[in-house]
């Protein structure tokens, strides 16, 4: 063959094997570029889904929200910018119920939060306190507001009577207080007096002996319900107060925190609250300044009548109420460069 003839060959094969190169290198760009694009619209698609799904539930808790806020600014419409510097949460103990009543307000108290330092007091308030309950014509036992009115009206009555903004309110039964106190793995009381009860029909029995003891939930609320003693319903009051230093005590120690998740869920299950899960952010800035301080416990001054009824001592109350919640002073006018003459 001769050599023009055979390099004309070789320049076709070379030329036939480049066209091959050049195709498969073709295809391959175009798969990968269909590749790509189907990636692109994929990726957009599930982008604009998840836009969607943001959008609409970011307009859901935006709602949920919104609601809140409306009810929080309907709350604080009757609140007195006097009490701004304080968190004040009322707490009421329900009992177990009866069929002719219901469940009855139990142990009441006052827990107060001062922003400015992490002052907490705790005001008890015996449930046979006479108070002027709104709507009623004459002072009744504080704890007939609540089978009168439920909380509200028990909140308003509790507000009127000690002349303080009550916040929130927060409201549970024995078995929740049985089961929160289990929960956080018992409290430890001191018993002052030697505790023998037992009502048959009731199914109470109460034995608690004497002196320190490592309480859980079913012995805590016997320790609570018990009144047979010589100091009667002020007993109790005082039994009260030390459970509540107690509880306080405990919510402190560092075991407790990893035991906030079944805290909260008792908690969301059992208790009948205004506070809201939007409301945690404010909690936990009090909770962060708790460690290190004692609670002021307060019992209320006054005496029991002859029908078994706390009567305040206003006078006292008054006092003691200006002396927990100081008025904070008026700012003095600027008289200016004239206010010297």
């Amino acid at each position: 063959m001769p050599m023009e003839s055979q390099t004309k060959l070789n320049v076709q094969r070379k030329r036939k094997v480049l066209r091959k190169k050049r195709r498969i290198k073709f295809f391959r760009v175009f798969v990968f570029l269909i590749l790509l694009g189907c990636a692109l619209t994929a990726a957009g698609w599930v982008s604009m889904k998840l836009y969607g799904w943001a959008s609409q539930t970011y307009a859901v808790y935006a709602e949920i929200y919104d609601d809140y806020k409306q009810r929080r600014a309907l709350r604080a419409a009757s609140f007195d910018p006097r009490f701004d510097g304080y968190t004040n949460i009322l707490f009421v103990g329900l009992d177990t119920g009866r069929e002719d009543t219901g469940q009855q307000a139990d142990n009441l108290f006052l827990l107060s939060f001062r922003h400015e330092d992490g002052a907490v007091r705790i005001i008890s308030i015996p449930r046979y306190t006479l108070a002027e309950i709104p709507g009623m014509p004459q002072p009744e036992r504080l704890n007939n507001a609540y089978y009168y009115g439920g909380l509200p009206l028990l909140e308003q009555t509790v507000t009127g009577f000690l002349g303080v903004t009550v916040h929130h309110h927060v409201a549970i039964d024995i078995e929740a207080l049985k089961e929160l106190v289990d929960v956080m793995g018992g409290i430890d009381v001191y018993v002052e007096t030697p505790m023998d009860y037992e009502d048959p029909e009731g199914e109470l029995y109460i034995h608690i002996p004497k002196g320190y003891q490592h309480m859980d939930g079913d012995t805590a609320q016997k320790y609570l319900r018990f009144s047979s003693d010589e100091l009667g319903a002020y007993g109790r009051s005082k039994r009260q107060q030390a459970f509540v230093k107690a509880v306080y005590q405990r919510v402190l120690q560092p075991d407790v925190v990893t035991k906030l998740p079944l805290l909260l869920d008792v908690w969301q299950r059992r208790a009948v609250t205004t506070i809201e899960a939007f409301d945690s952010a404010h909690f936990t800035n009090l909770l962060r300044k708790l460690s290190g301080t004692k609670p002021e416990i307060v019992l209320l001054p006054g005496g029991w009548d002859a029908n078994g009824s706390w009567v305040c001592d206003r006078a006292a109350t008054e006092a003691k109420m200006a002396e927990l919640f100081p008025a904070e002073p008026e700012p003095e006018e600027d008289e200016g460069f004239f206010g010297i003459f």
